[in-house]
């Protein structure tokens, strides 16, 4: 079943529940991705099935809550958890500590930007959480971040109306690609890592 597919049936047979339950998993880092379920909901807007209004309402409210979700489960458990088994996956305390003074010194341009960018979106929360940004200024930015994403994607179907199969087609080499940089990027990491010369 294709990403697009699946959106439609899980927004056909809960409406606005649906979209949010994918919406609130998929910004708690699980694999629904809202570049399939938002344009959807435009595609529906414009047949008349949903409201314009309350798609932004539901996806900026559901996304929102998703990252909050991240971010306490980053808080709570996260720097310990980098201590511990951080070495397993090449993540190490000296990275640990660069990543949360980044936060500190950029968490809201951070928050904001990565709200708004393919894959990272989904994940920001952790590392938000694991530098113990401010909470209350990570929900605002994740807020204002997931408004404008919802704004756009939600536009993007309206604009494309009825020319799903069309749309499905894009999201589904957009995939490939994301997951390509995604591989790529994980195979760069590993080689830096691995490079590295071992302290005597």
């Amino acid at each position: 079943m294709s990403l697009g597919q699946y959106a439609l049936d899980l927004i056909s047979k809960f409406g606005y529940l649906g979209l949010a339950f994918g919406l609130v998993v998929d910004s708690a880092g699980v694999p629904i991705p809202s570049e399939v379920l938002l344009p959807i909901s435009g595609v529906l807007v414009r047949q008349g099935h949903f409201n314009f209004v309350v798609v932004l309402l539901v996806a900026t409210l559901a996304q929102t809550a998703g990252a909050i979700l991240a971010y306490l489960i980053g808080a709570k458990g996260g720097v310990q958890l980098v201590k511990r088994y951080g070495k397993y996956v090449l993540f190490n305390e000296r990275e640990l500590a660069t990543t949360q003074k980044a936060f500190q010194k950029y968490g809201s341009w951070l928050t904001l930007v990565g709200r708004c960018l393919p894959v990272i979106r989904t994940y920001i929360g952790y590392p938000a959480g694991i530098a113990e940004m401010p909470l209350g200024a990570f929900v605002v930015y994740s807020l204002v971040g997931s408004l404008g994403w919802s704004a756009i994607l939600t536009g993007v179907g309206y604009a494309l109306g009825g020319h799903l199969d069309t749309f499905d087609s894009i999201l589904h080499r957009f995939s490939l690609i994301i997951v390509g940089l995604l591989v790529l990027l994980v195979v760069w990491y590993v080689v830096r890592h691995l490079k590295k010369p071992k302290k005597i």
